[in-house]
């Protein structure tokens, strides 16, 4: 009763602050209410970090209308990709959207004839290298091609013993990576991206997810431990999720799941090791603001230039925005039919300031473009996770001025009260945060720091009271001692007047 009583309080305190300073109303033209979560998870009203500017569909280009796109994809020349399934095409965009710069329907094949996707999934553009690599889902391979539209290889089902001859190819999504290494989902393997080399060559599985620890996998595996090989045989195994979706930031690999697994979203280094493992992170909603019985369905993950990580729920239609060390700054989007809601969503890309949104219902892509709000946010941001504490810290004031119960800000001030040494101040911040490690650091902090400023009268004390337990020993033995020959005396004299009366 006493901790609801506390939350109720503090929430009442913070509102009452966002509401004294009145910057800027909360945000009306999106159909949806825009939240955060406190410090204890749970939903509060917040301002919108972007705001739905437009929807396009093929017919504001007068080309046929885009039928279940599912991916985007922007080069380096700012040029965006849009894979239109059920057309089989690629479409592509200049940077505004403002003109269809070129249409891929047909190819030139290997052996030179024309050849078509069906119902192609993802792309990747090597802009570097000038490729692109398409998943042509149902004709069971992944094409690189130049900008031209000529193929130059195929990558289709491994030959090798290690990938069952049983399972169909039907790849989903596909990336590259700087040495030239081809990673491709394929909806029916759970071991991870199919992995390439440069020339086609099936090298293995890469960043497969873990089997989650439930009661059943653990049975499972103690039953393993005393059973015989044929009744393992006939026992069902214990298989991980397969990831749904990746994309690449240069050097590290980010995959996404479609399910609530130990691995819903992955960080892998080369090694194939996931460095988000064992960071307390709610990805997605949490269970108090949804359903219980919806689980988070990331679709689509993507990296933006400035690290930040933007994961596409279809449960909710949603898009959750983490910065680099996965806190969560913004939730856009939601099930709605109007400008930035969304029937299905498919894909998400980022470029700048703005965030692109494929809906495979629709038919459309909904461009947000950064506020004010959220422009604050990201400098404050940025300059955080560069080390920048004391040149964020005023941002993150204009932040609460904002939204008094932004916690990324009451991080965003301990960090930087922390670096310049005001201990208490951090300890008030990081507590508002209700972050317990950079408290513990802002207490370590102060109590040296009164330490050191209170040494001398310590050392005085100290001295003292050394002193008087001296003084307090030697008097109590010098007192002990003279009680000792008064006691001996004592004794003397009542033995020499027994001695005198026996005498007499």
């Amino acid at each position: 009763m006493h901790k609801r009583f506390k939350r109720l309080f503090t929430s009442v305190f913070t509102g009452m602050l966002t509401v004294s300073n009145m910057i800027l109303p909360a945000f009306a033209d999106e159909p949806y209410e825009v939240y955060n979560y406190d410090r204890w998870g749970e939903a509060i009203p917040s301002q919108a970090g972007y705001l739905a500017e437009r929807s396009i569909s093929g017919e504001d280009f007068d080309i046929e209308h885009f039928s279940s796109p599912n991916d985007i994809f922007k080069d380096d020349d700012n040029n965006f990709y849009l894979v239109d399934s059920g057309n089989n095409r690629i479409v592509v965009f200049d940077s505004e959207f403002s003109e269809v710069v070129n249409i891929y329907d047909t190819f030139t094949g290997l052996d030179g004839e024309p050849t078509t996707l069906s119902n192609p999934m993802g792309i990747f553009v090597d802009s570097a290298n000038g490729y692109m690599y398409i998943a042509d889902n149902k004709n069971s391979r992944v094409i690189k091609s130049d900008m031209n539209g000529n193929i130059e290889a195929e990558f289709t089902k491994p030959t090798s013993e290690v990938y069952s001859q049983d399972l169909t190819f039907l790849p989903q999504k596909v990336l590259v990576d700087s040495a030239g290494y081809v990673y491709v989902v394929v909806n029916n393997i759970t071991s991870g991206a199919v992995m390439f080399d440069s020339t086609g060559e099936f090298v293995g599985f890469y960043g497969a997810n873990k089997v989650k620890q439930t009661a059943e996998v653990i049975s499972n595996y103690m039953w393993n431990l005393i059973a015989t090989d044929e009744m393992r045989a006939r026992r069902s195994k214990s298989v991980p999720v397969g990831f749904n979706n990746f994309d690449i930031d240069g050097q590290f690999i980010y995959t996404c799941t479609q399910s609530e697994d130990t691995d819903i979203v992955k960080k892998v280094n080369p090694a194939g090791d996931n460095l988000f493992e064992g960071l307390d992170v709610v990805w997605g909603d949490s269970t108090s603001n949804v359903d219980t019985d919806k689980t988070v369905a990331f679709t689509d993950i993507d990296i933006s230039d400035n690290g930040y990580i933007n994961c596409l729920d279809l449960t909710t239609n949603r898009v959750f925005q983490y910065d680099s060390e996965c806190n969560l700054l913004f939730v856009v989007g939601t099930t709605a039919e109007q400008l930035g809601g969304f029937k299905q969503v498919s894909a998400v890309e980022s470029m700048g300031a703005n965030l692109y949104v494929v809906d495979s219902l629709k038919n459309t892509i909904t461009i947000f473009e950064e506020t004010e709000f959220g422009s604050i946010v990201h400098q404050a941001t940025d300059l955080y996770n560069d080390g920048y504490y004391d040149e964020a810290l005023d941002y993150w004031y204009e932040v609460l001025k904002y939204d008094g119960n932004y916690r990324k800000a009451y991080l965003g001030i301990a960090s930087a009260k922390l670096n310049s040494g005001e201990y208490e101040e951090s300890m008030k911040y990081a507590k508002l945060a209700d972050a317990g490690s950079r408290y513990n650091r802002a207490f370590e902090g102060y109590r040296q720091d009164w330490i050191d400023s209170h040494f001398d009268l310590i050392i005085f004390v100290i001295v003292l009271l050394i002193a008087i337990w001296l003084v307090d020993v030697i008097l109590k033995k010098k007192k002990n001692t003279t009680l000792f020959k008064m006691l001996v005396q004592a004794i003397k004299s009542k033995l020499a007047k027994r001695k005198g009366i026996k005498s007499s």
